[in-house]
């Protein structure tokens, strides 16, 4: 399988690095073409150990992955449209362009649209996908495939892309907020600052392992340290007072309804 990137950002060089490193395809069957920043693309096989390619590559590869922003899409199809065949299979990260888009921009190809996150870049992505209407089950498999190195993937219908891009696209933010303020409150009584993010960081962290190690739900685990009138439940007590699920949900929904502004 010969897969070529159109873009080597953040994301794009992340999915590269996991695809080489995963076994999913060798480094010299891997294309990163970006002729409008061409250094970007250089330091990406240099880095990734891909091949630095010309547009005309594009030609013998199986697989195209956008890995553009949103904006460029249109730019991405008038610089490289003549080698955009439909025998090819196109998978795509960009937020809010939906596979009906894309299908009808590459001639009624088979897509594949993705919502990954941050995680990518250390394998450990929550990553969602949709199918086009061309696509089925083998593509699905090929898609599978060349994420499975990046973390966990979840097919999903479209219309709930808008939803795990409020939940885990936009996630890792709300993660780091969370992070910010124990620490910054942790500092508010007394701390300094740089021993208050490292405990706020590695409480995280652990939490989140022994999660993933063990299989507990996150509800289990809660009421598992939360002793009957201890620290924990007054300080539970306290985040529900003061509206924490509300925040929360607040915030995904925010995410939501602006993630479908940007795909209309």
């Amino acid at each position: 399988m010969k897969i070529a990137f159109i873009g080597s950002g953040f994301m794009a060089g992340a999915m590269m690095d996991g695809i080489v490193k995963g076994g999913v395809a060798k480094g010299e069957d891997v294309f990163a073409v970006n002729e409008a920043f061409p250094e970007s693309a250089e330091e990406a096989a240099k880095k990734y150990g891909v091949i630095h390619a010309v547009p005309e590559d594009i030609k013998k590869c199986d697989v195209v992955v956008f890995g553009v922003k949103p904006q460029v899409f249109d730019e991405a199809l008038s610089m490289y449209g003549e080698y955009f065949t439909p025998d090819k299979l196109y998978l795509s990260i960009m937020a809010g362009i939906s596979t009906e888009r894309l299908e009808n921009a590459l001639g009624g190809a088979r897509v594949v649209r993705f919502m990954p996150n941050l995680a990518l870049s250390v394998g450990k992505s929550a990553t969602a996908y949709c199918l086009g209407s061309k696509s089925g089950e083998a593509e699905a498999a090929i898609a599978e495939e060349i994420f499975s190195p990046l973390g966990i993937i979840k097919r999903v219908d479209e219309d709930m892309i808008g939803t795990v891009t409020a939940l885990s696209g936009s996630g890792p933010a709300y993660f780091c907020r969370l992070c910010e303020a124990m620490a910054d409150a942790a500092v508010g009584l007394g701390m300094d600052a740089d021993t208050a993010r490292e405990l706020a960081v590695q409480t995280l962290l652990g939490t989140a392992k022994i999660i993933e190690d063990t299989g507990v739900s996150p509800d289990v685990l809660r009421v598992r340290v939360t002793s009957k009138k201890g620290t924990t439940e007054a300080a539970l007590n306290a985040m529900t007072e003061t509206g924490f699920d509300e925040s929360v949900e607040a915030a995904e929904r925010a995410a939501k309804k602006r993630s479908d502004e940007l795909g209309k």
